[in-house]
């Protein structure tokens, strides 16, 4: 799996391909923007992954007869695995990847939106699918629960194969989960080798997530605007 072409596929298929309506901003536009998240420097620290830094997307749509502007952020980690060196080589491969995009939440006239919202975990999944050329989802396999920003949540997990360094198989689990907090909603997205290939990455992705972080004017590190695409990266 090339690292940059998955990133890419969790902005496009868990947020931006969700959000569409990207266009010019009206003058006139009532704006909403999402809190930014990402997760602490202690959490990625243990974990070993690494803080790729935070896009922004700004969409424009009408909701309950007037215009408004959403702007959505997604902050991407990823971290170096040791595989099997008969079929990879001796060098460490990016194989472990970490997104959370945050939208906000939007009541205009009596009227509900929200970019990602109405999708399911399974259809998340198939979206962030559809945006990696190298990445098949087989099954749901179920999930776990975890606490994180101080509420607790269900988290799903489903397994596929994905391709790496352009021509090898290897067994991964995606993880996904999506929850409101404050005026937000908030999806997670991880993939990772499977549990034989690799024990301890599940606990990686566990700590992360326990160590998330969103709040207005948390400090983040911009590297692109006003929108994504799984080739952006």
């Amino acid at each position: 799996m090339d690292r940059r072409q998955f990133l890419g596929a969790l902005a496009a298929g868990s947020v931006g391909t969700a959000a569409g309506c990207l266009s010019g901003v009206a003058d006139d536009a009532t704006t909403f923007t999402a809190a930014p998240a990402r997760v602490s420097e202690d959490a990625a620290s243990e974990t070993g992954y690494e803080y790729r830094g935070t896009r922004k997307r700004v969409d424009e749509r009408q909701v309950g007869g007037e215009e408004i502007e959403a702007t959505s952020y997604l902050s991407t980690y990823d971290r170096s695995i040791d595989l099997p060196s008969g079929r990879f080589g001796d060098e460490p491969v990016r194989a472990g990847a970490f997104g959370v995009g945050t939208t906000p939440q939007i009541n205009v006239g009596g009227e509900d939106f929200n970019p990602i919202s109405d999708f399911s975990d399974r259809e998340i999944a198939a979206r962030i699918q559809d945006h990696y050329e190298g990445l098949e989802i087989v099954r749901a396999v179920g999930g776990r629960a975890l606490e994180a920003l101080g509420v607790r949540f269900s988290l799903e997990s489903y397994e596929g194969t994905a391709t790496l360094q352009g021509e090898f198989d290897i067994e991964v689990v995606l993880d996904i989960f999506r929850r409101e907090h404050e005026d937000d909603h908030i999806v997670v997205a991880a993939i990772y080798p499977v549990e034989d290939v690799l024990p301890s990455e599940q606990e990686r992705i566990d700590t992360l997530i326990r160590g998330l972080q969103s709040y207005d004017g948390l400090e983040v590190d911009i590297v692109e605007s006003d929108g994504w695409d799984s080739s952006s990266n």
